[in-house]
């Protein structure tokens, strides 16, 4: 819009002069508002002319009023003839030229009127006088108000009339009347201001509705646009709820033609197509939200199409007049269907496990929280037993996950058939599964289902034709015995699985409350540890070995001890494995190593070490060049060195440990299998893996004397290591008839308390000044029936 309200003028120049076409269209409506009342105007023309005739006839020549008569006469049926033009048009907008001429109109009809005064108020009698006063009066401020919208020509009007009253009273020469004639600039001043103030309005009036025209087009457009290309589909009702914008979309959706939709209501239309189940429901809401008058949104409604169900969501807003009363509402309906079945899905997904069907972790929790809740008294006793598979992790591996996903379904599908209807089947993740027993009556009921599905999981799987087997382990807690809390209850399952898994796998174990002191106590371990080495609690014990046949100490074990101010001496099967979880093994391995060839090489004279190295140690990537670099440090000679490994390196990366294994032998360092026989290995790894020393493991050692399969064992493990030309060192040698039945196996070199308990560097060296010469521990008899198995190994 070009208009601008200041200066004063300004826009009454830009209205009546500009070209602008939305000033023409604003000319137009201010012409037809005046043009509208032409009729009547001529009219009243009419009628006011024939009273001047009436009242001045007599008085005022014949001729004179016939000529003024005549004049208006012409001046009326001119106006007549315009007007009639002007119905018969139509325009959108008009020039200023037609403004000009409009004001022209006015001013001869108005100087028409102004002759009257002017030729006949001075000499009337007072009659007559007050009759014209009162008539120009009247014409003037008529005048003035109907042609208001039109400010040129209303303006003419008042000053022309104006001019011709005060120029009648002043030609009386009545000192009165003259003082009226000032009253009369007064006035006519105030009708000019007056004229101004309406046409302004009137202007700003129609300017508004312009404005309100050209938003609503254009909010018209937008929603055609809305309605072609949004999918949601646009409705409108008037104050009774029935339809008053009907689009081909909304009658595709409703599925009713556009005549009957506008003979119906928003509920009464939507009713038809609602589901059945949710009908009443769902138009409860709506009218509700109806009556509140407000504002709503997100009102979802559950359709019928087809075979299949929708959910529609209804959000509207009502349409108020400008005194606040509602006309009716202006909505959307949205087709929400993909959003909710997502959002089923992910409420899915939120409680149960996507590749077996099964409660997930949070639906577990929820029904244990249920479970503790209901322990009342007398209490409801219920059951979490936690299950992990066995050897999934190998099928998983070695087969692929496409395997691994069918086992874990098949495991699902097995336990669901073994578990009531009544309890909670979950995977918690990876090959963990877990069950909550409900109203469990006895213990024998937990321990009976625990050993079903052990047994059950034992079974050769089909997958994909290929015969699978898994295996499983099952720790237990009891409610409310063994928690009261969630966390409580899943800690102490989980305690027992471990317990169960390190007893062999395959089996189950129920919560006890020394598995929580254990907990407790491998947390403070963990904890010490850390600081261990900094605070310089860690320290080496040394063992030593000795070759049986030369009765001469060749080499030293370097055993590691832990002294803690608080926990006290804490044993090294107790703090090693925790060593290894927490993944401090490194750190304290790499100093073990260290401090042993520190130790070796200030000490030790030509003495061999033996020192052990976890199998977590051995597969870091940095292992080697620790190594290397704890040689260089000391300047021991790699000859001197034993590493010895235990059998659980096979469990893992193989391939990472005998590279490492064949990195050591190339510097030259020995190396010895610790415990063999009682781990994980096969013969075949005693081909790959570059052993120097195999070590006769002290349980073997310990049943020598009792059972007669130890001495075979021995003397197997003894013959084996010859043929593939390696040492035998056997552990826990502590009885002189233990060294007899070693001797006669063949073996070539012991450690035990036979010979030493570990003890510090110092006390060792000590030691061995006062063992030269001291001979060799004899048995007082080793009966024959023992001699017999370690000469040669039986045939049948």
């Amino acid at each position: 819009m070009h208009c601008r309200l200041t200066p004063p003028w300004d826009h009454e120049r830009w209205l009546y002069a500009s070209a602008d076409p939305a000033a023409g269209e604003i000319r137009l409506r201010h012409l037809e508002a005046v043009i509208r009342l032409t009729p009547l105007v001529l009219l009243a023309n009419v009628l006011n002319a024939a009273l001047v005739i009436t009242a001045l006839a007599g008085d005022v020549a014949g001729g004179e009023l016939a000529t003024w008569a005549g004049l208006l006469a012409m001046a009326c049926l001119l106006s007549v003839h315009s007007w009639w033009r002007w119905r018969r048009r139509v325009l959108h907008r008009v020039s200023p030229n037609a403004v000009l001429r409009a004001t022209g109109q006015a001013a001869l009809m108005s100087a028409l009127w102004a002759a009257v005064p002017l030729l006949w108020l001075p000499q009337a009698n007072p009659a007559q006088q007050l009759l014209l006063s009162v008539l120009t009066s009247g014409v003037l401020c008529a005048g003035a108000f109907v042609l208001a919208p039109l400010l040129p020509a209303s303006l003419a009007h008042v000053l022309v009339l104006s001019a011709a009253a005060i120029g009648s009273l002043l030609r009386t020469g009545d000192p009165v009347l003259t003082l009226l004639s000032a009253m009369v600039v007064v006035y006519t001043v105030i009708v000019l201001v007056g004229v101004w103030y309406i046409s302004r309005l009137f202007s700003s009036r129609l300017m508004s509705e312009r404005e309100a025209d050209r938003q609503s087009q254009m909010v018209g457009l937008l929603l055609r646009d809305f309605e072609e290309h949004s999918v949601d589909v646009l409705w409108e009702v008037d104050w009774a709820g029935r339809f008053t914008h009907v689009s081909d979309r909304l009658t595709s959706l409703l599925a009713h033609s556009r005549d009957t939709l506008q003979q119906l209501t928003l509920t009464d239309a939507l009713a038809s197509r609602l589901s059945a189940d949710t009908r009443d429901a769902g138009l409860d809401t709506l009218r509700r939200a109806l009556a509140l008058g407000k504002p709503f949104r997100d009102i979802v409604l559950r359709a019928s199409v087809g075979d299949g169900s929708a959910w529609w969501s209804v959000t509207a807003k009502p349409l108020l007049d400008d005194a606040g009363r509602s006309m009716g509402w202006r909505g959307v309906i949205s087709d929400v269907t993909k959003q909710r079945l997502t959002h089923q899905r992910l409420a899915y997904l939120a409680h149960f496990d996507s590749l077996t069907g099964l409660a997930n972790r949070v639906q577990l929790r929820e029904r244990l929280n249920v479970a503790l809740k209901a322990a009342g008294d007398p209490p409801r006793r219920s059951a979490l037993l936690c299950l992990d598979l066995d050897n999934f992790k190998a099928v998983n591996d070695s087969l692929g996950h496409s395997v691994g996903d069918a086992v874990l379904r098949q495991v699902a599908q097995r336990l669901h058939a073994m578990v009531r209807r009544g309890d909670l089947l979950a995977r918690l993740g990876g090959d963990e599964f877990a069950v909550v027993l409900d109203d469990v009556r006895s213990d024998d009921e937990v321990h009976q289902l625990a050993q079903r599905l052990v047994d059950e999981l034992s079974r050769p799987a089909d997958i994909h034709g290929r015969a699978v087997v898994i295996g499983a382990s099952i720790g237990a807690a009891l409610i409310p015995e063994h928690g009261q809390s969630i966390d409580e209850i899943l800690s102490n399952a989980d305690l027992a699985l471990y317990a169960a898994k390190e007893r062999g796998r395959g089996r189950y174990e129920v919560f006890a409350p020394w598995l929580a002191q254990r907990s407790r106590r491998a947390m403070q371990i963990e904890q010490a540890l850390r600081e261990a080495l900094s605070r310089g609690e860690l320290s080496l014990h040394w063992q030593p070995q000795v070759d049986v046949a030369s009765w001469r100490v060749v080499s030293a074990e370097a055993l590691l001890r832990w002294q803690h101010p608080e926990l006290g001496s804490v044993p090294p099967d107790e703090f090693i494995p925790v060593a290894e979880k927490c993944g401090l093994i490194g750190e304290i391995g790499a100093w073990v190593l260290a401090s042993a060839c520190t130790e070796a090489q200030r000490s030790f004279g030509s003495l061999g070490i033996s020192v052990n190295v976890s199998a977590a140690q051995l597969m870091q990537g940095g292992f080697l060049a620790g190594v290397e670099r704890a040689l260089r440090q000391s300047g021991l000679a790699p000859s001197r060195l034993e590493v010895e490994i235990t059998e659980s390196v096979f469990m893992d990366d193989t391939a990472a440990a005998l590279a490492n294994l064949h990195g050591l032998k190339r510097l030259g360092i020995r190396i010895a299998l610790d415990d063999f026989g009682t781990g994980y290995s096969a013969f075949q790894y005693l081909r790959r893996f570059p052993f120097d020393t195999l070590k006769i493991d002290r349980a073997f050692v310990r049943e020598l004397m009792t059972h007669h399969d130890a001495r075979v064992i021995v003397r197997t493990i003894v013959q084996l290591a010859g043929t593939l030309g390696m040492q035998t060192i056997a552990e826990g040698v502590e009885e002189p008839v233990q060294l007899e039945v070693l001797v006669h196996a063949g073996c070539q070199m012991i450690q035990g308390y036979l010979v030493a308990r570990p003890m510090p560097a110092s006390r060792l060296l000590a030691w061995l000044d006062g063992w030269s010469g001291l001979p060799r521990p004899e048995p007082n008899e080793l009966p024959e029936t023992m001699q017999a198995p370690l000469k040669g190994i039986p045939d049948g």
